[in-house]
């Protein structure tokens, strides 16, 4: 009886006797004191995740602040980075209007009719390979970079259709659906894409080898990015009717050492006439860039020739 505890109950109907052991009693101790740790422990666990919780609020208030002031940054800087491009625009086109004064005032003064004249500085072309033609049909800005249907502005003086003035065209247009697909003259790599509303509009200009350069204005969508290379007859844009534009067309330039050239001259030019533009363009000096041409390819000729007969020894 000493592990056994006796509880006495008396009531009007007699008195009524419960044993119970001490391990039972302890037990029922350790029971209780676990379900009050667990308690305390529930309750600090509690008191910690709703402070937690309270705290998770408040730095997603901080965050929401500071993405509304970054927002506000963003929108800021793009609308400053829009004045820039505009401006840019701007300038861009103040420097092709001043190329036009300069090639207007060049053609008033007769100075675009000096080249060489007499027929021993003509180039003869039939003494031209078919490497340098092929090479410089290649490099060259030639053939048409559209489907048109009609030229509606011719490459010279005009008058401008839309402020009425006589000014120096620099190149030519070319009137074709928007959308009509617009493709490279030449190999070379993409010197400027520039999207813009005014002036020549959306602008692509694209750096060719041996000092030409071609530019297409009034652009609809642009196919190629700033300094990808392109090949001859890659699509690197469609025609629009953006900027200052009375219609769909293509305002087509060519430069060389970024003097305006007649387009025409080279949209003519291909393997079937391929003097065209040597009697077109005196100007340049076609005669060095050939002889520097046809080295080049007898020189690889030449290479490819000793290779070849290297291969035939190691055989033997």
């Amino acid at each position: 009886m000493k592990d056994r505890i006796i509880i006495s109950v008396s009531s009007i109907n007699g008195t009524r006797h419960f044993s119970i052991s001490k391990l039972f009693k302890r037990n029922a101790v350790i029971s209780l004191w676990l379900i009050l740790f667990t308690v305390i422990i529930t309750a600090a666990l509690i008191d910690y995740l709703l402070k937690t919780v309270d705290h998770t609020k408040s730095q997603q208030q901080q965050l929401a602040i500071q993405a509304e002031q970054l927002a506000a940054e963003i929108t800021e800087l793009s609308q400053t980075r829009e004045q820039l491009e505009q401006e840019l625009a701007i300038k861009q086109d103040e420097m092709l209007q001043v190329s036009n004064r300069l090639g207007e005032i060049e053609l008033t003064l007769g100075l675009e009719q000096q080249f060489p004249q007499d027929l021993e500085a003509r180039l003869d072309t039939a003494t031209v390979n078919s490497s340098a033609k092929m090479a410089m049909l290649q490099l060259v800005p030639n053939g048409s970079p559209l489907e048109f249907r009609r030229r509606s502005s011719r490459f010279g003086v005009r008058t401008h259709p839309i402020m009425g003035k006589q000014q120096h065209h620099n190149g030519i247009d070319l009137s074709a659906n928007r959308g009509t697909p617009i493709y490279a003259p030449a190999d070379g790599v993409v010197e400027v894409v520039r999207p813009s509303k005014n002036g020549y509009g959306n602008l692509l200009k694209i750096r060719h080898a041996f000092g030409f350069t071609t530019l297409y204005a009034h652009l609809d969508e642009f196919k190629v990015a700033n300094g990808l290379f392109v090949h001859k007859g890659q699509l690197i844009a469609t025609s629009g009717n953006t900027g200052n534009s009375t219609a769909p067309h293509l305002h087509y330039e060519i430069h060389f050492l970024d003097r305006s050239l007649n387009p025409q001259s080279f949209m003519d030019w291909d393997a079937n006439n391929f003097d065209l533009v040597f009697e077109k363009e005196r100007s340049i000096k076609w005669d060095s860039l050939v002889t520097m041409l046809q080295t080049k390819a007898s020189t690889q000729l030449q290479l490819s020739s000793l290779r070849d007969a290297q291969l035939s020894e190691a055989s033997d």
